[in-house]
């Protein structure tokens, strides 16, 4: 590995003078874990169905535009520089998913701020004339917008009336199509965990909280830590060391009752 990474200077000093590409794809082969450790935190957050190979070929899209757009002179680390175009990659390319424009997008969020708005000043829903009017659109514009808004809705079971047929109905009242997933996690355990997250990090520094949450929550190394935050990989460890010290004199014998406070 040393010898490996002996060699990168001088890759990137002759990329650089080059642009061959040949040596970029070896650069990127060489950073591709910094890829792989973004898709791992960020397929934690996404819904099961977005893969965690689809991330990670998004993820390179970045990785490439890194090594392309990177400038030495500005005497920032490449593995910073390259963290947020990797992320910004797999933003894009989550947009793209989305079957609504931009500008459809806009006008929703623009609606919905404005019946709420209206609703309140006229004690009464409004009326799509008086939306449109105060969102400055003639009302054939605002039909129109309303109408592609509504294309690339999801319609859910839950959201379909009971009342359409007794057969949706079971024994006891509940709905049939009401079927719970064993293979996700209860919402409220997700609330829990970050509700104890914020107790235990009140009070410290935001690099103290990263280093905690980014370790146990993230499931990340030492290493990627002091990639993702700048810092040295014994720099990350003797933060975690003080930390560690600092919550169990915190919380010593007092943290079943702050707890139950």
């Amino acid at each position: 590995m040393k010898t490996q990474d002996s060699k990168v200077p001088k890759l990137w000093k002759k990329y650089l003078k080059t642009r061959d590409k040949g040596i970029r794809n070896t650069l990127v082969e060489y950073y591709a874990h910094l890829v792989h450790m973004q898709a791992a935190r960020l397929s934690r957050k996404l819904p099961a169905q977005i893969g965690y190979d689809e991330i990670c070929s998004a993820g390179y899209d970045g990785l490439i535009e890194a090594v392309e757009g990177y400038n030495p002179e500005r005497k920032a680390k490449f593995e910073t520089f390259c963290q947020q175009r990797i992320i910004g990659a797999v933003m894009d390319w989550l947009r793209s998913l989305d079957p609504q424009s931009r500008t459809v997008r806009t006008f929703e969020k623009r609606r919905v701020n404005m019946q709420e708005m209206l609703d309140a000043e006229l004690g009464r829903p409004p009326m799509h004339h008086e939306v449109a009017k105060r969102m400055g659109l003639s009302q054939d514009r605002y039909d129109q917008l309303s109408r592609i808004s509504q294309l690339g809705r999801e319609v859910h079971f839950s959201a379909m009336d009971p009342r359409d047929g007794a057969g949706f109905r079971g024994r006891s009242g509940e709905r049939a199509w009401d079927v719970g997933d064993v293979r996700q996690s209860d919402p409220s355990a997700r609330i829990a965990r970050a509700m104890l997250t914020e107790f235990i990090t009140r009070g410290l520094s935001r690099e103290e909280r990263l280093v905690l949450i980014l370790y146990y929550f993230e499931d990340l190394t030492m290493a990627e830590i002091g990639v993702v935050l700048d810092l040295s990989e014994s720099r990350v460890s003797q933060i975690h060391k003080d930390v560690i010290i600092r919550l169990r004199n915190r919380f010593k014998g007092k943290l079943e009752e702050e707890l139950v406070a």
